[in-house]
């Protein structure tokens, strides 16, 4: 059995905490390299503090089994079944609480008769097109991160600014910290080259550095970018070095074929 996962070249879905980000960065910049350490952007409000209470005490919520039967066909249950029984409960589990660290993943065939867990499948991406036609299956390959590696990620090339953010969906931002005055002078250089040059930098991994950035063991791979801004004013002296990621490309379709399908 497999179990497929549709990757869109257009529109892909993932979960933001597929993004918990390494917390060692390794970067060059004019043949010097640094570990560096990223992180999460500050919030701009501490979020509130939400207790909840009844007339008893503190509340909190936790997981149950709701006594659903899931084995039971409801297109063939009948009014007299459900008077003289409950075919679509499981009484004897419903209610018990559950512990999230018991917990383990499993995939069942829809199409068996009596559906029940797969020991063995495989993972496959489906990628669409523009168009959303399937244009390529291919297995899924175990990533594992590759910005704190023995090579470190390298600016490959540089894109001006308006045509990154009119091209790349960012759908996750961090910023590069310095851990000591050497690597504040390293970054403070880095950033002000790209702030007066008003681009970003697309960064690229491996030894090679052509692969994309995957911060996370079997995540997502990604496009990297660096964005700097120097502070200016009573700011002076300070800077700011973002890592935007993107896995979103945005692509027309072409023309002739949409004009095509329309007809």
């Amino acid at each position: 059995m497999a179990r497929i996962t549709q990757h869109f070249s257009v529109c892909r879905q993932f979960l933001e905490e597929d993004y918990l980000m390494s917390s060692i960065f390794h970067l060059e910049y004019k043949g010097k390299s640094s570990k560096l350490s990223l992180q999460r952007l500050p919030d701009q409000k501490p979020p509130p503090v939400v207790v909840l209470k009844t007339p008893a005490g503190p509340v909190s919520s936790a997981r149950a089994i709701n006594g659903y039967n899931r084995g039971a066909d409801l297109s063939k249950l009948t009014g007299t079944a459900l008077i003289e029984g409950d075919p679509e409960l499981e009484v004897v589990a419903a209610g018990q609480v559950i512990d999230s660290s018991t917990l383990t993943t499993a995939y069942y065939d829809r199409s068996a008769e009596n559906p029940a867990p797969v020991p063995d499948f495989n993972e496959i991406d489906i990628v669409l097109n523009a168009n959303g036609e399937e244009k390529e299956r291919r297995p899924r390959p175990s990533r594992r991160p590759n910005i704190d590696e023995l090579h470190p990620v390298r600016i490959v090339r540089r894109l001006p600014l308006k045509q990154a953010l009119t091209q790349f969906v960012f759908r996750f931002t961090r910023q590069v910290v310095h851990v000591d005055g050497l690597t504040r002078d390293f970054l403070f250089s880095l950033a002000e080259d790209l702030h007066n040059t008003q681009e970003l930098a697309l960064l690229g991994a491996g030894a090679k550095s052509r692969d994309p950035l995957v911060l996370q063991e079997r995540g997502t791979p990604c496009r990297g970018f660096l964005y700097g801004e120097i502070g200016t004013g009573a700011d002076a002296g300070k800077y700011k070095l973002l890592l935007l990621l993107s896995d979103m490309e945005i692509k027309l379709p072409d023309a002739r074929k949409a004009a095509a399908a329309a007809e």
